[in-house]
């Protein structure tokens, strides 16, 4: 298996997570984002909605979108059966994918919102970005209230994607301080995630050199 990654990109943490928690064995294949490695016609054949991470297994199947990706690659261990990070269990599946759909569509999105901009232009999102940013942790505030992981009492791959990308929102200097529930489960996954210092902590002193001025984020 292949994986072609970018290491600063949340996406490719959850995914590169899960690697290590399986214990798998997947070449990876860093992309240049700025050089345009995910538009060139090599990539394109492989995955025509250009997107990062993307999984490749033999020369016939790909796969974007970490999320499937790391629904696939729990599945491809467990020999038709179950395995705990991926339950059979129709109720606990249906909340693993509640909470994937959340970090997708609002956790996600409003960090980029919010976030992303010191990176492109230099100045962060607006004061409604940031407004919105907290309330989408604040419903992951309460989420993590009823379990001591997002959608149970142990890991499932929601609590990979959920992890990369509050660990993104750490990166520009976002302050979740208020938020207790996701504090303690943040402090109990950099204790059960194997990898997540070599895979997430170490590279944030040189990306948070590319934001200009930190002193004057609004948090």
């Amino acid at each position: 298996m292949d994986l072609y990654y970018m290491p600063v990109s949340p996406s490719c943490w959850s995914v590169l997570l899960l690697n290590r928690q399986l214990g798998l064995s997947i070449n990876l294949k860093p992309i240049d984002f700025q050089a345009g490695d995910h538009k060139k016609e090599s990539f394109l054949k492989i995955n025509p909605a250009h997107t990062i991470p993307t999984l490749t297994v033999g020369d016939e199947y790909a796969l974007g979108e970490s999320r499937s990706i790391m629904v696939y690659l729990v599945e491809s261990q467990t020999n038709n059966g179950t395995h705990s990070l991926y339950p059979l269990d129709a109720k606990l599946r249906g909340l693993i994918h509640n909470r994937l759909d959340f970090d997708l569509g609002t956790l996600y999105q409003r960090f980029v919102a919010y976030c992303s901009p010191l990176y492109t232009s230099g100045t962060q999102g607006t004061e409604e970005n940031r407004a919105k940013a907290h309330e989408a942790l604040e419903t992951l505030d309460i989420f993590l209230g009823k379990f001591r992981f997002a959608a149970a009492d142990h890991l499932t791959i929601a609590d990979f994607s959920l992890m990369a990308t509050v660990s993104a929102f750490d990166l520009c200097y976002f302050d979740r301080s208020k938020y207790e529930n996701v504090s303690k489960w943040y402090k109990a996954c950099t204790k059960e995630l194997v990898g997540y210092e070599d895979v997430i902590l170490k590279g944030f002193p040189e990306w948070r050199k590319f934001i200009p001025n930190p002193e004057l984020i609004t948090k």
